[in-house]
């Protein structure tokens, strides 16, 4: 009895931080998103600090969350981190490469998710 309580209590402790990121990011198709999470539930942690991470780089605009499948494969997945701005293209890749090489980089190498950020044009 006690396992299959630990196992619901997992789970509702899974959908509120999931449903507490979907405050931080908009996700594009959101059952693709929350399956991911669901199947790689060490990546929630990893993207929950990343928003505030990129939010020191990247204080406006809005930050998109999806899922890309490989079109060879039915299993291979990759959460795709979305940053959308108005800066120059020179000015928004200038930031993104300060958030990786001061934040990112290090963090996602112990992931064992698949998980891509880049900057998107508005």
């Amino acid at each position: 009895m006690q396992e299959l309580e630990a196992r619901f209590t997992g789970i509702d402790n899974l959908n509120r931080d999931i449903i507490a990121m979907a405050r931080d990011y908009t996700f594009r198709r959101p059952e693709d998103v929350y399956d991911f999470l669901k199947k790689e539930p060490s990546a929630i942690a990893l993207v929950s600090e990343a928003h505030g991470r990129i939010r020191e780089h990247f204080p406006q605009g809005e930050i998109f969350m999806e899922v890309l499948r490989d079109p060879g494969s039915p299993i291979e997945r990759e959460l795709l981190i979305s940053i959308s701005t108005s800066l120059p293209p020179s000015d928004a890749v200038r930031k993104l490469d300060a958030f990786d090489d001061s934040w990112w980089l290090g963090a996602s190498s112990s992931s064992p998710a698949d998980i891509c950020i880049k900057v998107e044009y508005r």
